[in-house]
């Protein structure tokens, strides 16, 4: 899988939020597609992987964007490998609009196993060299920032438009989850310019999710469990406005 790979993306009304750019869990969804792409044209795409009972799924995500694109905008997503680490895939992605850049990220995947629900040993088919000579635009993604602000606890369960092919909820839910804690006052207020995900357990069908959201200052931070488990976390960055 030597090389990039690129897809454009005309933003739709249903592509964007309330502010008419890019919604946040869009972006996610875009590399998602972008990455799966690249991985068909190389035998390791879904329907490959599901001959061996595995599937490919996101472990940890960092989003920085310098601008957020807005509704008619077309957007290039280029997405490229780097080689394994361990059980662990990077892919890179850099976002460009009229040719310019506008954000950057990093993504650690690993390979699960369809049975067992656990990590399955990486299966490469052939793609042994799985790598770009491209820079990284970004270091792959830290660990989340601890906070001391008093946190808001919620539940919510999770539904049929959360859940994929894969039996979880997606991963771009979380992130919508995390972005329905703020009202739309504040979301015209504030964007959201950096995003740090870490998904450390599946939620299956059926789950109760326990919620809880810290934000200090500019940063927020929100961490789902499930029967005391660690489930995902989300630490998000927010930049006021200009008027």
């Amino acid at each position: 899988m030597n090389g990039y790979f690129e897809q454009t993306l005309f933003l739709r009304a249903a592509d964007t939020d309330v502010n008419g750019e890019w919604r946040a869990s869009g972006i996610l969804l875009a590399m998602q597609e972008a990455g799966g792409a690249h991985s068909e044209g190389h035998n390791l795409g879904m329907a490959a992987l599901r001959e061996r009972n595995i599937a490919w799924v996101v472990s940890r995500a960092l989003v920085h964007m310098d601008k957020l694109p807005r509704i008619g905008e077309t957007v290039t997503v280029r997405t490229f490998p780097k080689p394994p680490q361990h059980f662990f895939f990077p892919r890179y992605f850099q976002f460009f609009v009229n040719g310019q850049p506008v954000g950057n990220a990093a993504t650690l995947y690993v390979q699960l196993d369809l049975t067992t629900r656990r990590m399955a040993k990486p299966w490469l088919g052939g793609n042994e060299e799985l790598t770009c000579d491209l820079e990284p635009p970004l270091p792959l993604p830290g660990g989340i920032p601890a906070s001391d602000a008093p946190a808001v606890m919620f539940e919510r369960a999770a539904k049929y438009s959360d859940f994929d092919v894969n039996g979880h909820v997606n991963n771009t839910r979380y992130l919508d989850w995390f972005c329905d804690c703020f009202d739309m006052e504040f979301h015209k207020a504030y964007a959201l310019h950096d995003v740090l995900i870490h998904y450390n357990r599946e939620i299956r069908p059926g789950e109760m999710v326990d919620l809880s959201l810290q934000t200090n200052g500019e940063q927020s931070v929100m961490k789902g469990t499930c029967d005391g488990a660690l489930c995902f976390a989300v630490c998000g960055t927010w930049e006021k406005r200009k008027k």
